[in-house]
């Protein structure tokens, strides 16, 4: 990755998506850490009615099902104004009771809906739904590397999304582990502060530790939840978008006490 140098907020009115096509990487990743408990009757369904039913097939169907995308091929089955097309997906589902990487989902995000935010959320849950569908799930971290260049602007809907986690018990709140592998610099504090800017009163972020290309920090959540994960994912693509990062970015982030998170698309040994 280059180093890219943090400028002020201000800077980021210009369109993120310019010169797309010099993109080194166009793809995305989210990823699903936790345990996943594979509901009893899962082998029997799946054999009575012929299903061979993995991550890839599950979330290319739930991904239809939300009118996201599609893997239609014939003649006219182009799905306008989809949100990416499918690369690649997989998941362990090693039932031992330890924490894997459950889903991880690759795609190309769409370039031509120039304000549609990177899809975070919609593949989360589209992934989320998949492995509901065969267990019970113990989420444990989301992990998503994005091109933060194709990133637009998301600081007035965010807004809404603050609005949206206020309505949490009081209870709930959550400290998650949150680490940023990208082209921070000696900037951290400064995106620190952006993204608790973003939170509007309903994040709390602290800086624990940060390299030229390794920042950690510790986020205070009004809930833990795989949305809630997605919202403080782009919260934090928000920020570095205004930061002038434009290079792709892995975002981790896990609730304490933290399980260490991988690359996108190799499992926990």
């Amino acid at each position: 990755m280059r180093a890219h140098p943090l400028v002020a907020e201000a800077a980021s009115d210009t369109s993120p998506v310019d010169d797309v096509e010099d993109a080194v990487d166009p793809t995305m990743t989210a990823e699903i850490y936790g345990v996943l408990r594979e509901h009893p009757w899962i082998g029997q369904v799946s054999a009575d009615h012929d299903l061979d039913e993995d991550l890839f097939a599950l979330a290319v169907k739930r991904a239809a099902a939300y009118g996201w995308s599609s893997t239609r091929f014939s003649a006219g089955a182009g799905l306008g104004g989809q949100r990416w097309g499918h690369a690649d997906a997989g998941g362990d589902w090693s039932q031992d009771g330890r924490v894997r990487q459950l889903a991880w989902l690759t795609v190309y995000p769409a370039t031509d809906l120039r304000e549609q935010h990177l899809p975070v959320l919609p593949l989360t849950r589209v992934m989320v739904d998949s492995l509901g569908r065969v267990g019970e799930l113990d989420f444990t971290g989301l992990t998503v590397r994005v091109p933060v260049r194709l990133a637009p602007d998301t600081r007035f809907d965010l807004v809404g999304d603050a609005d949206w986690f206020a309505l949490a018990a009081p209870d709930a709140r959550t400290e998650a582990a949150v680490s940023v592998l990208g082209p921070v610099g000696t900037e951290a504090e400064q995106l620190r502060e952006l993204v608790a800017r973003r939170g509007h009163g309903q994040l709390r972020a602290e800086l624990r530790a940060g390299t030229h290309d390794h920042t950690a920090f510790a986020c205070d959540l009004p809930e833990w939840t795989p949305d809630a994960a997605a919202w403080l994912a782009e919260v934090f693509i928000d920020a570095l978008r205004a930061a002038g990062v434009r290079d792709t970015v892995e975002i981790a982030i896990a609730r304490k006490p933290r399980t260490p998170l991988r690359p996108a698309g190799v499992s926990h040994p």
